[in-house]
């Protein structure tokens, strides 16, 4: 009787600690958790995507071709903007909040640091 006890903790041990599968997903479909805000700021709008967790410095690309969101999924932050014609000025509020600095730096102040606004 004793062995059975010991057998099935062991059994229920394993079946506990074991790494579940059902839910794990192809490695070619790994998506990372990513989130999305809106922000206006006078006549400038934009969506930002963005991992949920920042960690390092990300790559910043201020954009409005939607086919640029596939770079959020490769741990990009990515600004997409509404007036194409506005992308410079986008990129100098990403420049004033990247010195925690500007009409962004309440909203997205925990970016600060964690994002390099690329060159055009």
């Amino acid at each position: 009787m004793a062995i059975v006890r010991v057998l099935v903790a062991v059994a229920c041990a394993l079946v506990l600690t074991a790494p579940s599968t059902a839910a794990a997903l192809p490695p070619d479909d790994h998506r990372p958790a990513t989130t999305t805000m809106k922000y206006q700021a006078g006549d400038l709008v934009a969506v930002v995507h963005a991992p949920r967790t920042l960690v390092g410095v990300r790559p910043l690309v201020l954009t409005h071709d939607v086919s640029a969101l596939v770079l959020v999924r490769r741990g990009s932050v990515v600004v997409l903007v509404h007036d194409p014609s506005s992308l410079t000025r986008h990129r100098e509020l990403w420049r004033e909040l990247s010195a925690d600095t500007g009409p962004l730096a309440e909203r997205f102040g925990g970016f600060a640091g964690h994002f390099s606004v690329a060159e055009p």
